[in-house]
């Protein structure tokens, strides 16, 4: 399993539940062959002050 911490992402992504984050990301990972798993919140020193961990499996 893999992580990625995503700075800058639209703001709205608050606005969406927890399937439809996961499935915003799922998108955008698809493309190099990975299968996330899980997107959640984190505390960042952003200008925003938030990032969203991103985990996902590699295909292989």
């Amino acid at each position: 399993m893999h992580e990625d911490v995503v700075v800058g992402a639209p703001l709205s992504m608050e606005d969406l539940d927890g399937a439809q984050r996961l499935a915003r990301f799922a998108g955008k990972y698809v493309h190099d062959g990975c299968e996330v798993i899980e997107v959640r919140k984190v505390e960042s020193d952003s200008l925003g002050g938030y990032a969203w961990s991103v985990r996902f499996l590699e295909a292989g």
